[in-house]
């Protein structure tokens, strides 16, 4: 388990702003006009055009590796800060300087490429840290799987960014400026990106009272990190034909990197059920925010091999679960700070039936109410968060469990 923490990063906290602002910026405004409360127009229509990208490059990459990497990271290795904290502000700065080129102005390859700086810079810095702990280190370290997630999430960006940003500078010769289609042959580097360290979070929130089989985890983690990459990378630089569309012919690469991302993630969802199932696990909010991120991803593979697609949508919707279960992880567990449980409660369960109507199956105002019930749950975490952070009081082990009786073995665990 993550080591308790008092304080955080400054640039963790702004790396989750920015992955804050991106949600709402992108999915915030879609809700609200999905719900009519708010015009197709104007700077409004320029974020709604934006959407997917805001939501898949600037709240995936800056929550899910450099925020948690940040704040979590060195306590996880019993270390102070990261190694290079000024690398770390510049990284976090590049992804900044990133999103406002990319909503306020046309320069969207510029904007890609600072983003590549970035995101290269935030996962050289977790790395570091990681290979410096170990130097450190007067045995051998065993790792948690938040960090063999991180460190993996890490590894794929690192090989892939740099091909990214390669892939954009042909279109600046040409005097091009990518379409936000093109960038869709990224999408399945970062989905696995989400299943790295979205896992590496959801079996944290249960390894102080499930005993995990570290070694089939980091087996699955490392080989799905492994050929994912090796495949996209390949498909870039031997695409087996001459240069057309940077971008647009990873598609069906794309598909086989899902397809392997698809069976790693049954693979560590079955290691998750199997050792959850041995014990009478006690549902914490982190751990229901998890369940619903498994929920999610299984969506996602019914989806994946009924009609070929599916998964990437499933794991962007995941992201939002895994970030969610991280926070109130970190919060609650980490910082051992007070949260309103029955408001954390509300959020996911505003979140969970705004997920579920935003699949166009119930009924012709599904939409609308999707984007409801997405505004509520907004409401429900800013006040969560609001009321944790002006009380800041600390929290006693029973306040994170959603029940009052805990089990024989989460009682031994705790107080062993």
């Amino acid at each position: 388990m993550v080591q308790r923490t008092a304080s955080v990063d400054k640039v963790a906290v702004f790396y989750f702003f920015l992955a804050a602002c991106a949600a709402l910026a992108g999915g915030g405004v879609s809700s609200l006009q999905l719900a009519g409360m708010l015009p197709v127009s104007g700077f409004l229509n320029v974020l709604e055009h934006y959407h997917a990208v805001l939501m898949l490059f600037f709240v995936v990459v800056p929550a899910l590796v450099g925020g948690f990497g940040t704040a979590w990271l060195p306590a996880a290795l019993e270390q102070k800060q990261v190694v290079t904290p000024r690398l770390n502000g510049v990284a976090c700065l590049c992804m900044v300087a990133a999103g406002l080129m990319l909503v306020g102005t046309s320069w969207t390859v510029a904007a890609m490429m600072t983003w590549c700086a970035g995101a290269l810079l935030s996962a050289m810095v977790l790395l570091a840290t990681i290979f410096d702990s170990c130097a450190d280190a007067s045995g051998s370290r065993r790792f948690t799987p938040f960090v063999w997630g991180q460190m993996l999430a890490s590894v794929v960006l690192l090989f892939t960014v740099p091909v990214l940003a390669a892939t954009l500078s042909h279109y600046v010769p040409e005097g091009q400026n990518v379409s936000l289609s093109a960038l869709a042959g990224f999408a399945a580097p970062l989905s696995v990106v989400i299943l790295l360290s979205g896992f590496g979070i959801v079996f944290e929130a249960v390894a102080r009272t499930v005993s995990l089989p570290l070694r089939s985890v980091v087996i699955v983690m490392a080989g799905t990190a492994m050929f994912s990459t090796v495949l996209w990378v390949r498909s870039v630089l031997f695409p087996g034909q001459a240069y057309v569309s940077a971008l647009t012919h990873l598609l069906p690469f794309s598909d086989m990197v899902l397809n392997i991302a698809t069976l790693g993630s049954i693979l560590l969802a079955g290691l998750w059920i199997v050792a959850a199932w041995r014990v009478r696990l006690e549902l914490k909010v982190p751990v229901l925010w998890g369940l619903g991120f498994l929920l999610l991803v299984g969506a996602g593979w019914v989806s994946q091999f009924m009609q070929g697609e599916g998964l990437h949508p499933a794991l962007q919707a995941g992201a939002l679960y895994a970030v969610f279960c991280g926070i109130y992880l970190w919060r609650g567990e980490g910082c051992q700070r007070w949260y309103p449980r029955s408001l954390a409660v509300m959020h996911f369960v505003t979140m969970s039936v705004a997920m579920a109507l935003a699949v166009p199956a119930f009924f012709a105002a599904s939409q609308l109410w999707s984007g409801v019930f997405f505004t509520l749950s907004a409401l429900c975490f800013l006040a969560c968060m609001g009321l944790s952070f002006v009380r800041n009081r600390p929290a006693d082990e029973s306040s994170f469990f959603l029940t009052s009786v805990f089990s024989k073995k989460a009682e031994a665990v705790i107080h062993e």
